[in-house]
């Protein structure tokens, strides 16, 4: 069976950057199962996943904008040291999970602790920057309904259009 906009995938992958980052950062490959359409991988990998079959390896490069966006400065904030409230000062690349107003949780990155105040960004890791994908189909299969409905996404409301 070939991928196709409803199925639902198992895939092994390895994301680089042009500055040799990997994630996972451990560089071995990570598995992740979900369905096409819900919003969990960027659109242009999920059309690059089409047509492929089980075992078939593809290595895709996707720009900021295909990818996770550009920085945006506005999500980039000084806070007082008060406000983290832990027995040692953050120290930059500490990553912390807070809750926004609708109640999803949300990571930031410490980037810059100076006097009283740690510059935090809440951007995405990978945000501004170009990627690659190292991709692997492990699995693919038609979504079930049990799997639209148990999307996760926030983007869809469980109702994917398939």
């Amino acid at each position: 069976m070939k991928v196709t906009p409803s199925s639902f995938v198992t895939i092994d992958y390895l994301i680089r950057t042009a500055e040799s980052e990997t994630f996972p950062d451990s560089g071995t490959p990570e598995e992740l199962s979900f369905c096409l359409g819900c919003g969990l991988m960027p659109p242009d990998l999920e059309q690059a996943l089409l047509g492929m079959s089980v075992h078939e390896h593809k290595v895709v490069t996707l720009s900021p904008e295909q990818a996770f966006g550009p920085v945006d400065d506005k999500l980039i904030q000084q806070v007082p040291l008060a406000d983290f409230g832990q027995d040692r000062p953050p120290e930059p690349g500490d990553i912390f999970e807070t809750v926004d107003e609708e109640g999803h949780t949300v990571y930031f990155v410490v980037r810059q602790v100076e006097a009283d105040l740690a510059t935090i960004d809440f951007n995405h890791p990978l945000a501004g920057k170009d990627v690659e994908f190292a991709i692997t189909l492990k699995g693919v299969r038609e979504a079930s309904p049990e799997d639209i409905k148990g999307c996760t996404c926030g983007a869809c409301g469980g109702d994917h259009p398939h």
